[in-house]
C-alpha cells in the first residue's frame, strides 16, 4: 500500500494532465506546467486529507453535499478528502469521505477540462503526486 505524506505536490491525472488553479475559483487540467499547480496536502486527525493551493488560503472543495458531476473548485474553507490506493501501482484515488464519488473530470467537452466529482470509471488511471522541491 502506497501512501502520501504531508507536503507540497504537483497532482496529475494519468500522468499527463496537471491539476491547475485557473482564474477565480476554477480548477482545470492542463498538459503544460504553470506556476498555479502546487498543492499542499496535509493529513487531518480524522485520517482524511486537506488539499490547499500552495501559495494561498484556498482549498480544494465543492458546494454543499456531494453530487455527481458537481464541479470541484477553490474555496476559503477546507474540505476533507480521502486518499487511497488507485487503480494502478503508484497512483491514488482522491474521493469524498464516506461516499463513492471521486475527483475526476466534468463531462463538458471543453478545453481545458473542468474538474468535478465523478463515479469511478473503468478507464480511471488514478492520480499521481509529484513532490515539489
Amino acid at each position: 500500500m502506497a501512501s502520501v505524506n504531508d507536503g507540497i505536490y504537483r497532482i496529475t491525472l494519468d500522468g499527463r494532465q496537471i491539476l491547475t488553479a485557473a482564474g477565480g475559483d476554477n480548477l482545470v487540467l492542463l498538459p503544460e506546467r504553470t506556476s498555479r499547480q502546487e498543492w499542499q496536502v496535509q493529513r487531518t486527525d480524522n485520517e482524511t486529507w486537506v488539499i490547499r493551493r500552495g501559495d494561498s488560503s484556498q482549498f480544494l472543495g465543492f458546494d454543499g453535499d456531494p453530487d455527481t458531476f458537481e464541479r470541484v473548485r477553490l474555496f476559503g474553507q477546507p474540505r476533507e478528502w480521502r486518499i487511497i490506493d488507485g487503480p494502478r501501482p503508484g497512483t491514488f484515488t482522491i474521493g469524498v469521505p464516506n461516499n463513492e464519488l471521486t475527483l475526476g473530470l466534468h463531462p463538458a467537452l471543453i478545453f481545458p477540462p473542468l474538474v468535478a466529482l465523478s463515479p469511478v470509471f473503468n478507464e480511471d488511471n488514478g492520480w499521481s503526486f509529484e513532490s515539489v522541491d
